[in-house]
Order: structure tokens, then C-alpha cells, then sequence
């Protein structure tokens, strides 16, 4: 395979590797560049939350509060600045937002499930979708949640669901605190971080919850411009879920949490302490009319050239492996292994083509949250089409078997759904346009 061709990203790579230098990462608020903002304005224009119901469910399940315990305790779960800042947060079941259903273009949100379905039942493996996320858009500021649980069932769908909901509860205290406003983005910072201890807490004070990754983003005004750029976006992330912003200025997409390697959970991952050795915080300025967005791996694993059997790691071709020639592959044709740089390049630039497609095909100028959401869901999908129908047809096979060979036979299937592109998952994306919202949005967007 040629250098030009490979993974169809190698001329992006300097693009990209300019392009991460822009953006401020670190451990902990006090390694983020410092930026006055504007006054946060707390008239809400548009909020989602899912998938389904979202945060408008499970009330009954919690047993107290979220941030209940010894202050020295509770400051040491997430390493935040300001100890002091740990009061009492209840967590009541809903964020604190009473109206959960303002849909609005510019902030949206949605869930689906990639996952085969099981013989006979007219259900999915992997069900219920234990992804939950939430987007709160203010006139000059917006927040965006997600969670991802751990493993299958109620109860990481319970440890998601808890996250978001501690998360958002903080964030709305913290951001909108008239006692102590906040003035740079170190401070926004700081609630972000604050608000993973919250919705820590919240897991733990969740009965039957268990773990959950999770990724917080708010996005909001600077006092002067940053490199031309009048918006930032503040991000920490524990976990595999990913934040992206795509500059409808550019063209181009950029991921804000670059480098995290998938690991780390909140809630019981080490007896009832998080597991925090992945916790990654971004700064990264922004153009008004920009779209933020938040992904499950679901999403962002389907972008990976390796999954996508474009190339991997061990340099041979799936088809190879299972010593066939059925998708008429050869050892002299074999994609090579990619390095890690060429990896997130690929990534990025398979995304880039898709959003840029997309914008082409609605023949729209921006990409709003709802184009984006769509269309990332419209390519997720495909991307494991293949894939989910060669499992769908082995597991109607697997039926005929004796009980005593299922075992084995579920296990030959796996390792051969190896070999067909895509991820099945969970997949979840939320996202948000910046730029200053009134209430004519959410008219507009109900009358679509």
C-alpha cells in the first residue's frame, strides 16, 4: 500500500500535530491556561437528556446524598483545589433541571444500541443501553454530560445514570454560585473536577450502581479573544469517551481529549474509590458557531482504522487470518500495522470527511447539533452492518446445536466476528453549536 493511500490520513498528520499543540491539557485544574470569561448567564434555552428518559428516571433507587461524608475525604477522591467548595450536594434524582423536554438544533442528544439481535426475542444482546448523557444550553454557556457504565445491565445503566446525575446537579450549583462567581477558566475547571467527585459519590449512594466512565465539557464566553477565538471549552474526561469539537470555519475535526487511554472509572472500581489514573483535563479555544460534542467509544472506536479492519496490529488482514480469501485479501495486499500518530490521524481524518460530507449534503453552512448527531449515528450504524448480520446469522445456527457445544461454538463466533469491521457497542453522542441562544432556538426547533 502507498504512503498517499495509507489510511487515506498520512498528509493530515502535521495538520493534526499543529493543530493538538493549540490545545492545554493536564492532570488538574492548576495545569490549564487561565482565561478570564464572561459572567455565566443561567437562563436555560434548550436541555436533553437519554437515552430514553434520561435522568428523569430511577428517584426511587437513590438512598441519600451525593457528597455526604468527611470533607478531607471527599477532596481527596479528585484532587480538587478548593476543599472548601465541598458542601452538602443533594442528589435528587433529576440534575436539578424541573424541564428536561426543551429539543432545541443547536443542543441535542441520542443513544442507540449496535448490538446484535438475540434469536427469537425482538431484543438486543447488551440491553438495556447503559450509555446516559445530558446537555444543559444557556444563553452564553452550555454543559455536556456523559457516561458510559461498565459492562452490560441495570446496574452500569444505575452507575451511568448516577454519574450524570451528580455531575450535572454540581454543575449547576458551582457554575451559577452568586457567593463565589466564577471569573477564569481555572475556576470552571475546578467545578468540572468538583463535579466528578459528585458524581462519584452519587455511584456510590446508588443502590445496585457499579461503575461508570465519564466525560464533562462546558463551554463558554472569554473576556478577550484566545488566537482569534472568543469561546473556549473546558473538558475532563475518566475514561473511554471522547470530546471533539468540529470548526465549521476550518472544516476540520479536532479531538480535545487526545492521548487518553481508555482506562479509569468512578464509582466501586477499587472496593468505593475511583479508579482516577486516566483523568485528563482540555482547554481549547473555539469559533462561535462551532460544533462541541461528546462520544462513547461506541462511536469513536468506529472511526479506528484497526477496528475498521483497514489495517491491524499485527499488519495481517482478518480475512487472512481465518485462512480464507472471501473478502478477497492476500498477504501481499495486507494493510501494515499503524503507529499510534497515524492512528489518530486516521481517525480524525475519516471524521473530517464524514462532517464534511455531511455539511455538503444538507447544503447548510454550519453543522448544528442535530446534522451532527445524525449523521454520526447513520455512520456508526453502517460501519458495523457487516459485522451485526454475520453475527445475527450464526447465533440462528447456534440454536440447532446441543447445549453441551453451544459453549464452544458462541466462542468460534466471537473470534471470527473479530475479523469483520466495526465495534458493536453502546454508542452515544451529545452535542452543542456555540454561539449566544435565545428562546426564539427552541421555537424555531419545535416547529421544524
Amino acid at each position: 500500500m502507498d504512503a498517499e493511500k495509507k489510511f487515506h490520513a498520512s498528509k493530515f498528520t502535521k495538520q493534526w500535530g499543529k493543530a493538538r499543540r493549540k490545545i492545554s491539557v493536564g492532570t488538574c485544574a492548576a495545569e490549564i491556561q487561565c482565561e478570564p470569561i464572561v459572567t455565566l448567564n443561567l437562563h436555560i434555552v434548550g436541555t436533553k437528556t437519554g437515552p430514553l428518559t434520561g435522568l428523569m428516571c430511577g428517584k426511587e433507587q437513590l438512598t441519600g446524598d451525593c457528597t455526604d461524608g468527611d470533607e478531607d475525604e471527599r477532596s481527596d477522591v479528585l484532587g480538587i483545589d478548593d476543599p472548601d467548595m465541598l458542601d452538602d450536594l443533594p442528589c435528587n434524582g433529576d440534575g436539578g433541571i424541573i424541564n428536561w423536554n426543551r429539543p432545541i438544533q443547536e443542543a441535542n442528544g441520542e443513544s442507540v444500541t449496535l448490538y446484535d439481535f438475540k434469536p427469537g426475542t425482538g431484543e438486543h444482546y447488551g440491553d438495556p443501553i447503559a450509555d446516559v448523557y445530558a446537555v444543559i444550553a444557556r444563553a452564553n454557556n452550555a454543559i455536556l454530560v456523559i457516561a458510559d457504565g461498565s459492562d452490560w445491565g441495570p446496574k452500569a445503566r444505575e452507575a451511568a445514570r448516577s454519574a450524570v446525575r451528580g455531575s450535572i446537579e454540581c454543575l449547576n450549583k458551582r457554575l451559577f454560585d452568586s457567593q463565589y462567581p466564577l471569573k477564569t477558566t481555572r475556576d470552571v475547571m475546578n467545578a468540572i473536577l468538583l463535579s466528578f467527585d459528585s458524581a462519584h459519590k452519587c455511584i456510590l449512594e446508588t443502590e445496585g450502581a457499579t461503575s461508570s466512565a465519564l466525560c464533562v465539557a462546558v463551554v463558554c464566553e472569554l473576556v478577550r479573544p484566545v488566537r482569534n477565538k472568543n469561546w473556549c471549552v473546558c473538558v475532563a474526561n475518566l475514561g473511554d469517551s471522547a470530546c471533539f469539537v468540529w470548526s465549521n470555519r476550518k472544516g476540520i475535526a479536532q479531538e480535545v481529549t487526545y492521548g487518553n487511554s481508555g482506562k479509569g472509572c468512578l464509582g466501586h472500581a477499587i472496593g468505593d474509590k475511583p479508579d482516577k489514573s486516566n483523568l485528563r483535563c482540555g482547554f481549547l479555544p473555539v469559533h462561535e458557531n462551532d460544533t462541541v460534542f461528546l462520544v462513547t467509544d461506541g462511536i469513536s472506536e468506529n472511526f479506528d482504522p484497526v477496528v475498521l479492519c483497514e489495517a491491524t496490529a499485527s499488519g495481517k488482514a482478518g480475512a487472512e487470518k481465518r485462512g480464507s480469501t472471501d473478502k478477497g485479501t492476500n498477504a501481499e495486499h495486507q494493510p501494515a500495522a499503524p503507529i499510534p500518530e497515524e492512528t489518530e490521524s486516521a481517525k480524525l481524518a475519516k471524521l473530517t470527511e464524514l462532517l464534511l460530507s455531511a455539511r455538503s449534503h444538507k447544503r447548510v453552512e454550519y453543522l448544528n447539533a442535530d446534522i451532527l448527531v445524525n449523521t454520526l449515528f447513520e455512520y456508526a450504524i453502517e460501519a458495523t452492518d457487516e459485522k451485526r448480520k454475520f453475527l445475527e446469522r450464526s447465533w440462528d445456527d447456534v440454536d440447532y446445536i446441543d447445549a453441551e457445544d453451544q459453549s464452544s461454538k458462541e466462542y468460534e463466533i466471537l473470534k471470527v466476528a473479530e475479523d469483520y469491521p466495526g465495534k458493536v457497542d453502546h454508542a452515544t453522542a451529545v452535542a452543542y453549536k456555540v454561539g449566544h441562544l435565545t428562546d426564539g432556538q427552541r421555537h424555531r426547533s419545535q416547529t421544524v
